[in-house]
């Protein structure tokens, strides 16, 4: 096996076209045991952090398993239904900015149905904690945490629907946001605030199971954005 070299794509993505190609070819089977990380990030040519993210992207999409005392198991060697990446669309492409925010309204107006529906109090509980160290991070100005606590904040919404198709696409979805949030925030800090605020009001919209009312925080939330970065982009013009 080769290492990696492709030094044009993001680290972890490569792990995971690696990991793909080794189960194409035979190497990896469904149940089989990834070797330990630190032997494979040294076979894979890659630092344990850039393996790290990629298995947790892995973990998050349903193709493996990793168990304390068992290492990381293969759950899916169907290839084929596992994450394409392309891309994520820099604030310079307007387009496909407005595209990538347009999938997210939809997909997450279509999520929070099921979620209203699905959500246990434990997993309301685990909302709340988001919520609340969103609030800690926003009065210490910790906006890079906010930025993970609020990626979190959207997928344990999206656990909640308990539909692993569901998940799986959010988890595309949020993989291409993620660089295009640090841009966005970046030009926009005013968002922060008001991001908290409606984070909140969706969370109050779940917890009474108030279906239309949590539809509608969530396609605000996703406007509000668009509105900002089209008055950024129309300024620009």
């Amino acid at each position: 096996m080769g290492t990696l070299s492709n030094k044009k794509k993001k680290l972890a993505d490569i792990v995971i076209d690696e990991i793909k190609r080794m189960v194409n070819d035979g190497e990896l089977k469904e149940g089989d045991r990834l070797p330990n990380q630190n032997d494979f990030s040294e076979q894979l040519g890659v630092s344990r952090p850039s393996l790290r993210e990629a298995l947790h992207t892995l973990t998050l999409m349903g193709v493996i398993e990793q168990k304390p005392g068992s290492g990381t198991i293969l759950k899916s060697d169907k290839t084929e239904l596992w994450n394409q990446y392309p891309a994520p669309p820099l604030l310079s492409d307007i387009e496909a900015t407005l595209e990538l925010i347009e999938a997210r309204r939809e997909l997450e107006s279509l999520m929070i149905q099921l979620t209203v529906d699905r959500v246990t109090e434990q997993e309301l509980r685990v909302i709340k904690k988001c919520i609340d160290n969103m609030k800690s991070q926003i009065e210490s100005k910790d906006y890079i945490s906010y930025m993970k606590e609020d990626v979190k904040f959207h997928y344990q919404l999206a656990n909640a629907s308990h539909n692993r198709y569901i998940i799986h696409m959010f988890v595309n979805i949020r993989s291409l946001m993620e660089k295009f949030m640090e841009e966005t925030f970046s030009i926009l800090p005013e968002l922060y605030e008001d991001s908290y605020h409606i984070h909140v009001a969706i969370y109050e919209a779940v917890k009474v199971r108030d279906k239309q009312r949590a539809i509608s925080e969530v396609r605000r939330h996703i406007s509000h954005i668009e509105d900002g970065l089209k008055n950024h982009f129309a300024s620009k013009g």
